[in-house]
């Protein structure tokens, strides 16, 4: 039941790209994830290939499955009855399908959801598995709200290495099968609504920009005046501060950009920040 930490940090709004190898170290990581999550009463939900052999090695790692899938706290489903129910991958109705778990976890008191997600099935010739990488950036909104975290496992082996670089590119964070998850070198992005907007924490660099990307994209959603705060971020690139300054550039509402370091500062201000009506950036 030991073995290297790899999902321990994770916590509820983390989306991470899991990159595995290794059958043994895969399995002892779910356990350890799926185990505090039940701990802290979270549902905990596996989707993809095989669930009664992933819920016998629960059984292994010491998880009591047949107590917590009695209270419903541990669901296993099939990638046929989860990301291919419509008998192909539609990205869009997949969205739907996550959305209305969470509010019906909600609806029955539950303080939050974890997934595993096994991705295997998108290694095979499935209909649609194309708009994966749309998929992985677009659902990083579900996470915002800092109810669901979710981790979804790619073999290695399975995966064309370029196809799974994009793949984690829409991911907040990743790991492997010998890196943990750390936060503080991955991003978090939480809704937040006294100011409405988005509070930004950990790095942006090329590993996860698209998600980024995305996740600013929907800034607007619930309104035309949104406040970004930055201030825990301890690094982000040129590339980053260019997303966030388009985000008030297109006129769809206004940004006020706060706890910017010096360095972001100065990064913004490469991109005409200054000149951006609708952006306010503010320091430390």
């Amino acid at each position: 039941m030991g073995g290297l930490p790899l999902l321990d940090q994770v916590a509820l709004g983390d989306h991470v790209c899991w990159t595995v190898d290794d059958d043994s170290a895969r399995m002892a990581a779910i356990a350890s994830f799926t185990r505090a999550g039940l701990r802290s009463r979270h549902r905990v939900i596996y989707c993809g290939d095989d669930p009664e052999l992933l819920l016998a090695g629960l059984e292994r790692h010491g998880v009591g499955t047949r107590a917590a899938i009695g209270e419903g706290l541990l669901q296993a489903y099939t990638a046929e009855a989860s990301y291919l129910s419509g008998g192909v991958f539609d990205p869009v109705a997949t969205l739907a399908l996550w959305r209305a778990a969470i509010g019906q976890a909600r609806a029955e008191g539950c303080p939050g959801i974890r997934v595993v997600g096994d991705m295997t099935w998108a290694s095979r010739r499935v209909p649609g598995a194309d708009r994966l990488p749309w998929y992985e950036a677009q659902v990083n909104t579900v996470f915002t709200e800092g109810y669901v975290a979710g981790v979804c496992a790619y073999d290695r082996r399975r995966f064309d290495p370029l196809h799974l670089r994009r793949l984690g590119w829409a991911h907040l964070g990743s790991a492997t099968t010998s890196i943990p998850f750390e936060p503080d070198t991955s991003l978090r992005a939480r809704k937040t609504r006294q100011p409405y907007g988005l509070r930004l924490s950990g790095e942006v660099d090329l590993a996860n920009r698209d998600a980024l990307r995305a996740v600013v994209a929907h800034l607007f959603d619930e309104g035309d005046d949104a406040t970004v705060d930055v201030a825990g971020l301890r690094f982000a690139d040129i590339a980053a501060a260019r997303i966030l300054v388009d985000a008030a550039a297109g006129g769809r509402g206004r940004v006020r950009l706060v706890g910017c370091s010096a360095r972001l500062r100065r990064l913004l201000d490469l991109h005409g920040a200054e000149r951006v009506s609708g952006l306010t950036v503010t320091g430390r």
